[in-house]
């Protein structure tokens, strides 16, 4: 990798040309192939970011991803060219796609529908050929789904999808995005094909309303998800025929075997939709303006966001290893962190916390990790929120709950949980403290990890309090 006071100029053979995006693990880049003069979107991740064993499993899954997306070839999925890693690099080289990805062009106003047919039709037959081909991509959603200037969709990131007998991925895993996530996704059981499709239909019904069926906090969308039948489309938009509510409807139904077999099917059903609707209800063609402008290029800039406490990072610290003060806060201050910094949130503030001797000094540090100022100042803004919530004992660091103590958090007291939860969660409430209880070392780690949950600071500051009374042996 050749680098310069601006940045790296190259990674493996491939030119730098400009940034395309960056997050906290990674940047995208748009990169020349000087061999054959091609240009290529080069997506990377650093292997030493984090501890070792995140380290892994980011870059197993980032293999996963060129192994998913480089055996399928179609004009609507984005082509993937090569896997390579350079000094300490993994990258991918992928087809350049010069679009906007759909998340950005979708408003508060439904899409006409001849344009909303042509772009899922473009998105379901790039996933019927992948489901043929044994993939599930796991996470369609609109910043997925990439519209060209010529108003064609094309699906990217494959990063956690599902190939058949691949070992690589659990079944049981829950990962995703929770708004476009389907119901066997949150409970961890195995997929197929059809969860796509649901998320496909979550995609089709904001761009037939203007609004998602489900929405809010994870946990608001969990129980959605999972209990909740969103209206029909044409009861949310007036101007919409109304022969496309029974297939939206079967394609978000809550049992898998319930909806549309196959992408093809979906696709066909909602043409019929669309061919049956009457005359006067038929939205005239707008299809010029599916033709998109492509924002101007950024300009080549350091890679920020590689904190030194990150490359430092190389332990993983759970919930048991920090002091008792920072226990019952982590959720929220993750929650408001995640929003500037993205996935490293967490192993961030669980390596800081760690040795901070109180909450104004664990702030502090944490701003540190922020590199732009604007976000700088909003997460000033939400510490001072969560200080005034908190309890001076927290604030100066001598605070602690000795009943969480216990080693290991036994079944009993994950029962004990559900129903102080279901106060503040509903229903889901058993679903999240079972899925907690395997990736908890303490009951104070379990109790952090299921106040994520709750949206409200001062509900999941009382669920904390009383977690913390129960005395259930361990």
């Amino acid at each position: 990798m050749m680098t310069d006071e601006d940045g790296p100029r190259s990674i493996g053979k491939y030119r730098l040309d400009e940034v395309l995006g960056k997050g906290a693990m990674g940047v995208v880049y748009r990169a020349t192939d000087p061999l054959i003069e091609r240009t290529v979107a080069l997506k990377t991740v650093r292997c030493d970011v984090g501890d070792a064993e995140q380290a892994r499993d980011m870059i197993e899954r980032f293999r996963k991803e060129a192994q998913a997306a480089g055996r399928l070839t179609h004009p609507n999925i984005v082509t993937v060219y090569e896997y390579g890693e350079s000094d300490g690099v993994a990258f991918i080289a992928m087809e350049f796609v010069a679009g906007t990805p759909l998340s950005a062009l979708l408003g508060e106003q439904p899409c006409a529908t001849g344009r909303v047919l042509g772009w899922m039709t473009d998105l379901l037959d790039a996933l019927d050929y992948s489901h043929a081909r044994g993939v599930v991509h796991r996470d369609i959603k609109p910043a997925n789904l990439l519209v060209t200037p010529q108003g064609r969709i094309k699906v990217s990131d494959f990063g956690i999808a599902r190939i058949e007998s691949s070992t690589l991925t659990l079944s049981g895993a829950m990962l995703g995005t929770p708004s476009y996530m389907s119901p066997e996704q949150f409970r961890g059981e195995a997929i197929d094909g059809r969860s796509d499709l649901f998320s496909a239909a979550i995609v089709l019904y904001q761009l037939l309303t203007g609004r998602r069926p489900f929405a809010g906090s994870t946990a608001t969308v969990m129980q959605q998800v999972l209990t909740h039948t969103p209206p029909e489309p044409s009861t949310v938009n007036s101007a919409l025929p109304r022969a496309f509510d029974a297939v939206v409807m079967r394609a978000l139904d809550k049992d898998p075997a319930a909806r549309f077999p196959t992408a093809w099917a979906l696709l066909q059903a909602l043409q019929d939709a669309h061919a049956s609707a009457p005359a006067a209800d038929q939205e005239p063609d707008d299809s010029d303006a599916t033709v998109l402008v492509r924002p101007p290029p950024r300009p080549m800039a350091p890679q920020a966001g590689w904190s030194a406490t990150a490359a430092r990072s190389r332990h993983g610290i759970g919930t048991a290893a920090l002091p008792a003060w920072a226990q019952p806060v982590l959720p929220q201050l993750e929650t408001v962190l995640t929003q500037q910094i993205g996935p490293m949130a967490r192993l961030l503030l669980r390596k800081i916390a760690a040795t901070a001797p109180d909450f104004d000094t664990l702030g502090e540090q944490l701003l540190e990790q922020i590199p732009s100022p604007a976000a700088r100042a909003r997460f000033e803004q939400d510490l001072a929120q969560i200080r005034g919530t908190l309890a001076p004992a927290t604030l100066t660091g001598t605070g602690g709950q000795p009943s969480l103590a216990a080693p290991v958090p036994t079944p009993e007291f994950a029962a004990a949980l559900v129903p102080l939860l279901a106060i503040a969660i509903g229903p889901i409430a058993s679903i999240v403290v079972k899925r907690a209880l395997p990736n908890a070392d303490s009951r104070a780690a379990l109790v952090a990890l299921v106040a994520e949950h709750i949206e409200a600071p001062a509900a999941r500051a009382r669920f904390v309090e009383q977690a913390g009374a129960l005395d259930q042996p361990g």
